[in-house]
């Protein structure tokens, strides 16, 4: 028996109470691979609280925050998406929930949040992940994106730089 997920970019700000339940997930998970790199513990709520701070930045018309939901209306996965120039776009906070996992949701996340980008006027798509998260790093290798240095416009403090890889892809012309 399958799931049934209904994927959407929302308009205007999400339900803050919701976002954070999911974010708190996703750094739980995240901060604890970067401890697991040699980095520095830290805090989950400060993170989730940054995050929500900034949401506006990853609202139309310059950015998109995806949503993924089951049939209830339960929500199972989220992607945030940004333009940080003219040209540049950058992914940020794909999660999706243990219960959809194994369903091609992320990767779908990750496709939607591209063209997103594109209909956005981004030619350059840049992403980053902890060193480690394997799986994340492999599905950005199958979707042809390719290493890159710490770029311009990420929200990362350059100290982080060794615990992080930087991904980028750049979109034919269309």
């Amino acid at each position: 028996m399958g799931l049934e997920i209904s994927l959407a970019f929302v308009e205007t700000r999400p339900d803050l109470d919701e976002l954070s339940d999911i974010l708190t997930e996703y750094y739980a998970q995240i901060l604890e691979r970067l401890m697991a790199v040699g980095g520095p513990s830290l805090s989950v709520e400060d993170h989730v609280q940054s995050s929500l701070d900034v949401i506006d930045d990853f609202l139309p018309p310059t950015g998109g925050v995806l949503l993924a939901r089951d049939s209830s209306g339960y929500l199972l996965g989220c992607g945030f998406v940004r333009m940080i120039d003219d040209h540049r776009a950058e992914l940020k906070r794909l999660f999706v929930r243990d219960i959809a996992r194994g369903y091609g949701l992320g990767r779908r996340m990750i496709e939607m949040r591209i063209e997103k980008a594109r209909d956005m006027g981004a030619t350059t798509i840049l992403a980053d992940t902890v060193r480690g998260n394997s799986s994340m790093l492999a599905l950005y290798d199958r979707l042809g994106f390719s290493e890159t240095p710490r770029y311009d416009g990420t929200a990362n403090p350059a100290a982080f730089e060794k615990y992080l890889v930087y991904r980028k892809l750049e979109l034919a012309e269309a």
